[in-house]
């Protein structure tokens, strides 16, 4: 993981564990998941991920025959692995299902990831180890891992490894949920987009799935002679179990009232529209250990402490901030001494972002942390997490800072400092990630559609010829050559159905492209001036947009990436990412790029800036006669246009906010001519803090002094603290918007 820590820290823990079986029984289990580990750090994937699963639910494997006991001939060979079945569900629906939702980040290689960070944190932190120890030694349980009659770090290795690894095995059910939403409102939406309807997922028996299996009826006797109380709950039932817990582990909760909230909370969240995975996660876990140590486990404390401690925090990771820090509960922020598990689950479950592969439509298409630099000591924690392009979104780090400071009490073992940074390697490609992420798709008509995709297929024939020619005249033309160049020069109407839906798909690329760079399509009645080329920067990004948009294509058909090409196999060797391609592939994408204003031009349109590109510029020329030495418009780095290009998009959304619409100068409605003072602060407050967020997360600091090359900026402050000249500085943007607007035919009226 590039120069992260995380693997030293790991190994410190390892260093310092022994585990019970290889110490008594002569195995070399500690080696076995110390091995899958150091594989996983080295290639993250799921296969990688898998090993470690595998690994350490079967060393904690709970079976008829007692595992701790050398084996014997009459040992079992092959044994059930309930536990491990419970992963390949999760891992199968992830896979399969994401494209089907808009949100869903990988959680199988996440939960390996979060069980890693946690052995970090445990072996650099005395603090938490302290807490943990605590919190173990004051509980009634005494069969818990010792070595030399003191407690072993594998009592903690057990516990965690069970809820961290565990702690999203619920996942599917939230996937379903979010399909089933997804499908109905897309449905409703393509009728009217002021259509919506609420969906959610019901339980014909939820009773059935919230208990565990009885077996042993004396199953929870001396759990209830240890809390004579819990005798009146149903410790067959999983929600009364976890109740008990939190009343147990927090002092002043009512249990009774936990109770009826957990009994009630499918409906709840049914109610409000959103689904607990934990929740679903915490109750799997109960009901399979509850059954496999009823039938194989003499002692059954084994399940109400080390059990019910690793499920009552799957649980709590979400259910602590969104139900017990709010009424009627309003817990104060979690102390690990009260539940050093859950305290752990929610730092780590929150922190974990390197790698996470995206399933989801819109999480696809945003930018993912790739990598983090770790320091985690005894006093500190700090987390900097490595963007090698594009942005994580405004307040990235600031806002997962403040999530975990309200919900964890960070001073009881970070005292000294607890520090989150983003730090993005490419600045001058985040603008450009930002913009090609938010692309819009015009509906242009099909006639248009239908007339490019026509000149597309002639400018390809010309082109193809050219390239033919030369080979035959060098003697590089065989049979397979000629059969493939009198497919592909065809006619329109003769070409295969592959090649006709490929020029259909260019043609209604080009308004998504032209979107993209802030132009658009136009009659050339339209006053506007015409592009006829454009920047070598703009050819460029549209050039890498075209090969993407090409792979996905590909990839869409069938075909896979081999290195040597294979038509007949579908095998291509250009489905590599563009940095990939050597300089004479990559010139089959610019060229058509630099063709398309002739392209348009030849079915009687034309290219113009899009009036909102126009008003980028128009406030651009603003700033410049405020500030001295700035460049034209024309002369900035292209990710500086585009940084322009969507603050002007931005201001458009946030006047919607108080009512507003930016609109054609000729469209009805009379135009505002200025704002009041409170919709002046507003709307400069908002611009800021956006303004703000995203230079924080791209890794910039407050300094008295501008610093481009420390990143380093006098302006990086939240509106509250920023200089009062500078305030009206960006209040002076929106007292001349309306005029900035009026110059490119555009004005702002009441919605």
């Amino acid at each position: 993981m590039g120069d992260s820590n995380l693997k030293k820290y790991i190994d410190d823990f390892f260093d310092n564990l022994e585990l019970y079986d290889d110490k008594h029984n002569g195995h070399y289990y500690k080696g076995l998941l110390k091995a899958g580990i150091d594989v996983f750090l080295e290639t993250e994937n799921t296969y990688n991920a898998y090993e470690i699963y595998q690994t350490f639910f079967m060393i904690y494997q709970i079976t008829a025959e007692n595992k701790s006991d050398k084996v014997t001939e009459n040992s079992a060979v092959n044994e059930p692995n309930t536990l491990l079945d419970l992963v390949k569900i999760m891992k199968k629906y992830e896979e399969n299902t994401g494209d089907l939702i808009e949100k869903q980040r990988d959680h199988f290689i996440h939960s390996v990831n979060v069980f890693l960070l946690g052995l970090a944190i445990y072996s650099q932190n005395k603090s938490y180890r302290d807490a943990f120890e605590t919190y173990i030694l004051n509980t009634p349980y005494k069969k818990y891992y010792r070595i030399n009659k003191k407690l072993s770090h594998e009592e903690f290795l057990y516990r965690w490894g069970v809820a961290s690894l565990f702690h999203d095995i619920g996942y599917p059910v939230e996937i379903i949920g979010k399909q089933l939403n997804k499908f109905i409102n897309d449905g409703v939406k393509s009728i009217s987009s002021s259509y919506s309807a609420d969906t959610a997922i019901d339980f014909k028996d939820f009773n059935e799935f919230n208990t565990i299996m009885k077996i042993e009826p004396d199953f929870a006797d001396n759990y209830t002679a240890q809390y004579p109380k819990a005798k009146f709950l149903n410790l067959f039932k999983p929600t009364d179990i976890m109740a008990h817990k939190i009343a147990t582990d927090f002092s002043g909760v009512d249990v009774n009232m936990v109770v009826k909230h957990l009994d009630d909370f499918v409906n709840i969240m049914g109610d409000n529209g959103f689904i607990d995975h934990g929740f679903f996660s915490a109750i799997l876990v109960l009901n399979s250990y509850g059954y496999l140590i009823q039938k194989y486990a003499k002692n059954h404390d084994f399940f109400f402490y080390p059990i019910v401690d690793s499920a009552t925090a799957i649980l709590l990771h979400n259910y602590y901030r969104n139900v017990l820090q709010k009424a009627p509960f309003n817990l104060k922020a979690l102390h690990p001494l009260q539940s050093p598990l859950a305290y752990l689950l929610i730092l780590c479950d929150e922190l974990q972002e390197w790698n996470r592969q995206p399933f989801g439509i819109k999480d696809k298409k945003r930018s993912h942390v790739n990598d983090l630099k770790l320091v985690v000591d005894d006093s500190k924690l700090e987390v900097d997490y490595i963007v090698k392009s594009g942005s994580m979104g405004l307040g990235f780090s600031e806002d997962k800072q403040e999530l975990l400071k309200n919900v964890l009490s960070i001073p009881s073992i970070f005292e000294r400092n607890f520090l989150i940074y983003t730090d993005v390697k490419q600045d001058s490609n985040i603008m450009r990630e930002i913009v090609k992420s938010e692309i819009q798709s015009p509906n242009t008509l099909l006639r248009n559609v239908e007339k490019l995709a026509l000149q597309i297929h002639e400018q390809y024939i010309e082109t193809t010829k050219v390239q033919f020619e030369a080979k035959k005249a060098k003697g590089e033309v065989d049979e397979d050559a000629i059969r493939d160049f009198e497919e592909k020069t065809k006619p329109f109407n003769e070409l295969s159905s592959h090649l006709k839906l490929a020029n259909i798909r260019q043609a209604r690329s080009i308004p998504k492209k032209l979107n993209m760079i802030g132009c658009e399509l136009a009659s050339k009645s339209d006053k506007r001036e015409a592009i006829t080329e454009f920047s070598q920067e703009e050819v460029i990004d549209l050039a890498i947009f075209e090969h993407d948009e090409w792979c996905e294509e590909k990839i869409g058909q069938g075909w896979t990436y081999g290195e040597v090409r294979d038509d007949s196999q579908l095998i291509h060797d250009c489905l590599v990412p563009w940095d990939d391609l050597t300089p004479e592939i990559q010139q089959y994408d610019i060229d058509p790029v630099k063709n398309i204003p002739g392209l348009v031009e030849s079915i009687g349109l034309k290219i113009v800036r899009s009036k909102i590109r126009m008003l980028t510029v128009e406030m651009h020329k603003f700033y410049q006669s405020k500030e001295e030495g700035t460049k034209d418009f024309d002369d900035l780095p292209e990710y500086i246009k585009y940084s322009n290009y969507k603050q002007a998009d931005f201001l458009v959304k946030i006047l919607a906010e108080l009512g507003y619409d930016v609109v054609d100068v000729q469209s009805p409605g009379e135009a505002i001519e200025y704002f009041d003072e409170d919709s002046l602060e507003y709307l400069a407050k908002r611009e800021h803090n956006a303004w703000y967020k995203l230079k924080v997360n791209l890794g910039w600091k407050f300094g008295s002094v501008r610093d481009d090359a420390k990143k380093l900026n006098p302006n990086v402050v939240e509106w509250e603290e920023l200089d009062i000249t500078k305030r009206d500085s960006n209040k002076r943007t929106f007292r001349n918007l309306p005029q900035m607007c009026n110059n490119v035919d555009l004005k702002i009226v009441k919605s």
